[in-house]
């Protein structure tokens, strides 16, 4: 194989808010030849998560995050094309936590191969399996404690991990409300989705419009977004509700303290039970989960709409878009 350049985006400059032209730099490096157990992967997809931007603060967070002057870290899905690793066999296809890069050469460490596809979407089963499918079918079964009949809102409806929760729990018979911030987002979600109703925060009063559409109060919040979202679920959620904090969007772009939700109280006054987590510390659950979710796309009773956007080059303004609201569905690069 000849000389292979890969190109790579590295953290150069913490963003004040956005991501902007001096946040990341693009760099380009020869590939090295292999050793024994190695693979060389070439990136079909980049996937762009909310928790980017978190991984670029300085805040105390749930992992290492990335530091000035290395590769920025994502979720890739691509094709080995040169192995010296049994476990990873040229031609198949794999996933894992990595860099934003064309080319990547690894161990195996944070990879790993993908179910069978027949009949599946690249892109559309990257985008359901890589983030936004174990993240909703996690989230609602094993912190939410999900059962049939429920009333669930979801925040951050439209997003990838938003759909997802509310087509994982209509499977389940349960009554889903979305919150997304576009009549067409809130469309598509009734209409295409089978959310039994939406709300869109830009034009409506979310409150007022949780307190019609739930009378007997919200069973599960999932909460994507925080601030004055969050607070709307608060207020109307049943005695002995759960509260899943998977993503709170709203403030990972803020200069200064957000504060904490005012309503707060309901957490005594309805004995309520709120959980934050991250997909990564249940990693024994996503060979099961992925088969779960597989099957079901295979069935055609899950689906998810992506957003591509072309090019390794696009991918820093690009991750603007889900903070913006400016994607509908799974935000992905095409490499």
């Amino acid at each position: 194989m000849g000389e292979i350049v890969a190109r790579c985006w590295h953290f150069n400059e913490r963003p004040k808010e956005m991501v902007d032209v001096n946040t990341f730099v693009l760099r380009e490096t020869p590939v090295r030849a292999l050793e024994d157990g190695e693979f060389l992967f070439r990136t079909l997809y980049l996937s762009l998560d909310a928790t980017n931007r978190v991984w670029l603060s300085d805040w105390d967070i749930y992992m290492e995050p990335v530091h000035i002057g290395e590769p920025m870290r994502g979720f890739v899905f691509g094709e080995i094309i040169e192995s010296r690793h049994p476990d990873f066999p040229v031609g198949a296809h794999a996933a894992g936590l990595h860099s934003w890069a064309d080319h990547i050469v690894s161990d195996g460490a944070g990879f790993s191969v993908f179910p069978p596809l027949d009949g599946v979407d690249l892109a559309e089963a990257f985008a359901v399996l890589s983030v936004a499918g174990p993240t909703a079918y996690v989230g609602l079964h094993d912190i939410g404690e999900l059962n049939g009949g429920e009333t669930i809102v979801v925040s951050g409806a439209a997003g990838a991990v938003g759909v997802m929760v509310g087509q994982i729990a209509k499977l389940e018979g349960c009554r889903v409300i979305g919150i997304a911030g576009s009549d067409d987002k809130c469309r598509m979600l009734t209409e295409q989705l089978g959310f039994d109703a939406a709300i869109n925060y830009k034009t409506e009063d979310v409150e007022q419009r949780i307190r019609a559409l739930c009378p007997d109060g919200i069973d599960l919040c999932f909460e994507n977004v925080g601030g004055a979202i969050l607070d709307a679920s608060l207020a109307h959620m049943k005695d002995f509700g759960r509260v899943v904090i998977c993503g709170l969007i709203s403030s990972y772009n803020a200069k200064d303290p957000v504060p904490g939700p005012y309503m707060f109280r309901n957490v005594i006054m309805r004995r309520l039970t709120i959980r934050g987590f991250v997909i990564l510390d249940h990693a024994e659950r996503l060979p099961e989960v992925m088969n779960v979710l597989v099957g079901r796309m295979a069935e055609g009773r899950l689906t998810m709409p992506v957003h591509i956007v072309e090019g390794l080059d696009a991918a820093p303004d690009a991750l603007n878009l889900l903070y913006t609201g400016g994607n509908t569905g799974k935000l992905l690069v095409r490499i």
